[in-house]
């Protein structure tokens, strides 16, 4: 056996041990454990694959890209931006009042209320009422007020 042979099983007697680490596919286990691994220890998944926190940053930016790459589009319907940054907006709304909705508890603060607590259909149909009012209102060209106009649009009859 010459030096090159034990050379070369040498060189590629690591890589013939090494682990193919998991990202976001492991089993049995939370990626983001990995992620806010602060002590380095040793996370594996079910089929004791390692779960690195570069494997799973990784597999999080290709997922966020492949996500763009899905939404990106040019439509050609004349306001499709506008029904896109809605519902966009829409999702967000509805994000926040899930977390109202955590930070404050509605059966526990209606009690509190002078007079008893209001039956939670009258405060929702007031809630879609006004946001139809809102709607109605934001929509409509002819009802949004001028506050003030310049002096080039008003008649001004001069003498001299």
């Amino acid at each position: 056996m010459g030096p090159g042979l034990f050379l070369a099983l040498a060189l590629l007697a690591p890589a013939g041990r090494a682990e193919t680490a998991a990202g976001l596919d492991a089993q049995g286990v939370d990626p983001r454990a990995a992620v806010e691994n602060r002590w380095g220890l040793d996370v594996r998944d079910t089929q004791g694959r390692p779960v690195t926190r570069e494997q799973v940053l990784t597999d999080l930016k290709g997922a966020a890209v492949t996500r763009a790459a899905e939404n990106a589009f040019t439509s050609s319907l004349p306001r499709a931006r506008a029904v896109l940054s809605a519902l966009e907006l829409l999702a967000e709304a509805a994000a926040a009042f899930r977390l109202a909705s955590t930070g404050f508890p509605l059966p526990e603060l209606l009690p509190g209320l002078p007079g008893g607590p209001p039956k939670l259909a009258v405060l929702w149909l007031l809630v879609l009422a006004s946001a139809a009012m809102t709607v109605s209102f934001c929509c409509r060209p002819e009802t949004r007020l001028t506050l003030s106009r310049s002096r080039q649009s008003s008649i001004e009859v001069l003498r001299c």
